[in-house]
């Protein structure tokens, strides 16, 4: 089976107190999700948790891509993320932001 062309993983992986010294590792997992280009994403980023802190989006392109999250992302518009080919990216989103992607 072959991968989609973006796809972002939902999880949690440390607290936002101790974001300087989190590890770019997945605990538990929240969701995955692979929209099409220029949409926004059904999912959002889940509340923080008390014992499993601030989740993160863990985004994964297989063509260099852009990324913009927030409650209303545009990745057609100047603020975004670049998201190298066949690189993870981790970003910490607030709660409830979405995401949407385009190519570069």
């Amino acid at each position: 089976m072959a991968l989609p062309s973006f796809s972002i993983t939902c999880a949690f992986a440390g607290s936002t107190a101790a974001r300087y010294a989190s590890q770019p590792l997945l605990g538990r997992l929240v969701w995955q999700e692979a929209p099409a280009t220029g949409v926004a994403s059904t999912n959002v980023a889940p509340d923080i948790n008390d014992a499993s802190g601030a989740a993160i989006f863990r985004a994964r392109a297989t063509a260099d891509s852009w990324l913009s999250y927030g409650k209303s992302p545009n990745s057609a518009g100047s603020v975004r993320v670049p998201i190298p080919a066949n690189v993870d990216v981790d970003i910490y989103p607030e709660p409830a932001d979405r995401f949407m992607w385009q190519a570069a």
